[in-house]
C-alpha cells in the first residue's frame, strides 16, 4: 500500500485522533478547508503508516517500485566479478581477499533489509519536514499537475531529508545480518576482491602474462574481456541506500497522488472529499 493510500485508510480509522481533530480544525470560516493544513496533517498520518508498511519484512524487497538493486554502475562489474570468482584459477589467485564474493541476490537483499530496518525510524523526520514547510501556493499544487504535491515536497524536503535519514541507513548497514553477513560486510567483500583485480590488471607483467595465456589459448576470450571491464568500485554505501530509500518513498507518494486525484472512490474522509473534490469541478 503506498504511502498517500496509507494517508487516506489511515485518515477514516483514526476520526478521534489528534492527527485527525488537526485536520477538521483546519476548516476555517465560509466552510472553506485550508489546504495546506489539511495536506500537512494527511500526509503526517500518511507518513507513520507508510514507514510502519515499508518497515516490514520484504516492504522494499517485495515491491519492484521501490526494491534496491545494486549501483548501476557497479553492476556490469560485479557481474563479471562474480563470473571471474567462479573460475577456480583466479578464485584460487584471490583468496588473498579474505572471503568468496557474496551472489547478487544475497547482496541486494541485504541493500532491501537496511531500507526496511531505517524505514519506521523515518517517522520523526518527515513529520517534522512536513509540518516545518509552508505552502503558500497549495492550490496551485492542488490544480497543478498530477504529481504536483509530490514534486513540491520532493524538491522541497529531498535534502533535508536525506542528510537527516542516513544515520539511520548507515546504523542499518552495519547492523542488519543475514548468514552473520551484513550490508556493509558484504559489498566491502565485493569492493576488496573486485580492487584487487584492478589492481593486479595494472601490473605490466600481469597483463604481458594475461596476453599471452591468451594468445597460446590458456585464458579464454571471455575471461581476458571480462577482465578488461573491470574498474575500481566505490565501498561507501550510504549515499546510495539513502536515496534509494527516500525515492522509494516518493514513488509512493506519487502513484497515490495521481490515483486520489483521479478516483473518488479513493477519497475516504469527508476531509480528503472537500479538498480533493474541488478536482472533479475544476
Amino acid at each position: 500500500m503506498g504511502l498517500l493510500n496509507d494517508v487516506f485508510s489511515t485518515i477514516s480509522k483514526v476520526a478521534k485522533s489528534d492527527a485527525a481533530k488537526e485536520i477538521i480544525n483546519s476548516i476555517n470560516g465560509g466552510g472553506q478547508m485550508d489546504i495546506a493544513a489539511g495536506l500537512k496533517a494527511a500526509l503526517k498520518v500518511g507518513i507513520e503508516t507508510a514507514a510502519a508498511n515499508l518497515g516490514k519484512k520484504d516492504g522494499f524487497l517485495a515491491d519492484a517500485a521501490v526494491r534496491i538493486g545494486i549501483p548501476e554502475e557497479a553492476l556490469s562489474v560485479f557481474n563479471a566479478v562474480q563470473s571471474l570468482a567462479q573460475n577456480p584459477a583466479f578464485n584460487s589467485l584471490l583468496n588473498s581477499a579474505g572471503a568468496s564474493i557474496p551472489s547478487s541476490d544475497t547482496v541486494i537483499t541485504l541493500f532491501n533489509r537496511a531500507a526496511e530496518d531505517a524505514a519506521p525510524k523515518s517517522v520523526d523526520i518527515f513529520a517534522n519536514a512536513i509540518t516545518g514547510m509552508g505552502i503558500a501556493d497549495a492550490k496551485n499544487i492542488l490544480f497543478g499537475a498530477d504529481n504536483a504535491a509530490t514534486t513540491y515536497l520532493k524538491e522541497n524536503t529531498f535534502t533535508q531529508l536525506q542528510n537527516a535519514f542516513m544515520p539511520a541507513i548507515n546504523n542499518s548497514l552495519g547492523s542488519v545480518q543475514i548468514a552473520n553477513t551484513t550490508p556493509l560486510a558484504a559489498w566491502n567483500t565485493f569492493a576488496t576482491y573486485n580492487n584487487k583485480l584492478v589492481e593486479m590488471m595494472d601490473s605490466k607483467a600481469v597483463k604481458a602474462g594475461l596476453e599471452m595465456a591468451r594468445m597460446t589459448g590458456i585464458l579464454k576470450d571471455e575471461y581476458f574481456e571480462k577482465l578488461a571491464s573491470i574498474k575500481t568500485v566505490n565501498t561507501d554505501l550510504s549515499d546510495y541506500i539513502t536515496g534509494k530509500a527516500l525515492t522509494g518513498l516518493f514513488t509512493k507518494v506519487s502513484e497515490k497522488e495521481y490515483d486520489i486525484r483521479h478516483n473518488a472512490s479513493a477519497r475516504v474522509s469527508d476531509v480528503l472529499k472537500n479538498v480533493f473534490g474541488q478536482l472533479d469541478v475544476a
